[in-house]
């Protein structure tokens, strides 16, 4: 019974490390995406679709630990209002997660979906708390970036669904 629980405590920080890790990853390329890659000068919001994605592989706690922690990473790299982006990240990872299990959700395709829903929720949140100066600059800054995060959340989703598939959770006894 020991080994068993000691071997489940190892796959499971296994589990959050690869988690870890990749958010730490996508922090950094996000802040350092090349400019020819932009559209419209607006670069994909790589953890925000992670965690988004993290939330509808594993659940709804993960997505919030996920969004926490990412929250924390790009706050810290100074991107928007700390307030805004922790709550952000961590509400798009909860209800990302509350989506698990659903119709379709188990596919690839509903990644571009979620992405596109996180991005909008994450900006009206953002838009609550930390209003812009101009509206309509704000609006098609966001439809842009909706439009990056859709092309890279099939990849997204692959690694999360990977790393989902590799550690899985343990059966409730």
């Amino acid at each position: 019974m020991r080994a068993l629980l000691l071997s489940w405590e190892a796959t499971s920080l296994q589990f959050v490390a690869a988690h870890v890790v990749a958010l730490v990853a996508a922090a950094a390329v996000e802040r350092a995406w090349p400019q020819a890659l932009r559209i419209g000068n607006v670069a994909p919001d790589l953890v925000l679709v992670l965690v988004a994605c993290i939330g509808i592989t594993r659940g709804r706690l993960a997505g919030y630990a996920a969004g926490l922690l990412g929250g924390f990473l790009l706050a810290a790299s100074g991107e928007g209002s700390f307030a805004a982006v922790l709550v952000a990240l961590m509400v798009v990872g909860l209800l990302a997660g509350l989506v698990r299990g659903r119709v379709f959700a188990d596919h690839v395709l509903v990644a571009p979906v979620i992405a596109l829903l996180a991005t909008l929720l994450a900006s009206l949140i953002e838009l609550i708390v930390s209003p812009p100066s101009e509206f309509v600059p704000w609006l098609a800054e966001v439809a842009r970036l909706m439009l990056c995060n859709a092309i890279i959340s099939p990849l997204s989703y692959l690694y999360a669904r990977a790393v989902s598939r590799r550690w899985p959770p343990r059966a409730e006894t």
